[in-house]
């Protein structure tokens, strides 16, 4: 009697661990919406854009090399 439930608890057991869907009550481990990654990737774009725009102004208007640099392009 005492194997029989012992090879219960281990078939449920087995069950449980076999189940590829999460119970409502566990956690799912992403924490993260595709709102938060739109914003994101929407602040790298700008960030790098705005690093290309200063880069070219830097490099051919003299007014923006010189106030960035201090010195006259």
């Amino acid at each position: 009697m005492h194997i029989l439930l012992i090879n219960a608890n281990s078939i449920e057991r087995l069950k449980k661990m076999t189940n590829s869907q999460p119970d409502n009550n566990e956690p799912k481990w992403d924490y993260t919406s595709s709102r938060q990654n739109l914003i994101t990737g929407a602040l790298v774009v700008g960030g790098n854009l705005l690093v290309l725009v200063l880069y070219f102004l830097y490099r051919t208007v003299p007014a923006v090399h010189q106030i960035i640099s201090g010195k006259p392009l």
